[in-house]
């Protein structure tokens, strides 16, 4: 199992960020951190720690090197969740974007790619107007072989998914 922490800020400033991703940095290999993301509009820092590693001195490191003014802004949640599924989401997240990419390179008006889920099975979810030209088999089919071209760079490691393309 790993942690999973979020730190959710009242104030979203870029310093603030920018310190909060160079402590972290410099943290990744002492603190087992396997992941940390940090929203573009939301400021939520998500960071993903190995749980054999302590998390109050994970705590104890933020506090000792960002700013007590910077830390105020911030709330610390930690969430449980094994490795397994934290590379489930990212593998998940780094096709999403292929295909979100794929879809607006292409001026697919009005298709949707909506967040992966991983419950209750991986999959990656698009959705097509009902008045549109594309089909759901032909769109899917796309998807499929664009995705099939991109896993020997990706870090798909046997990781099954389903891609769910519907009339909205």
């Amino acid at each position: 199992m790993f942690f999973f922490v979020i730190l959710q800020g009242v104030d979203s400033k870029e310093a603030r960020s920018d310190c909060i991703v160079a402590t972290l940095r410099d943290a990744w290999d002492e603190y087992g951190l396997f992941s940390f993301q940090i929203g573009d509009t939301d400021p939520i820092k998500s960071i993903g720690m190995d749980k054999t590693n302590n998390e109050h001195e994970l705590r104890d490191y933020l506090e000792e090197n960002i700013d007590a003014p910077d830390l105020v802004y911030y709330n610390i949640e930690v969430f449980k969740k094994s490795i397994q599924e934290l590379e489930i989401e990212r593998t998940l997240k780094q096709l999403e974007r292929i295909v979100y990419d794929y879809i607006i390179e292409n001026n697919y008006t009005g298709v949707e790619v909506h967040y992966p889920s991983i419950k209750p099975e991986p999959m990656i979810k698009i959705t097509i107007p009902e008045n549109s030209e594309l089909s759901t088999e032909g769109l899917k089919y796309e998807l499929v072989n664009l995705l099939a071209s991109k896993n020997p760079v990706l870090s798909v490691k046997d990781i099954p998914y389903e891609i769910q393309v519907s009339n909205s």
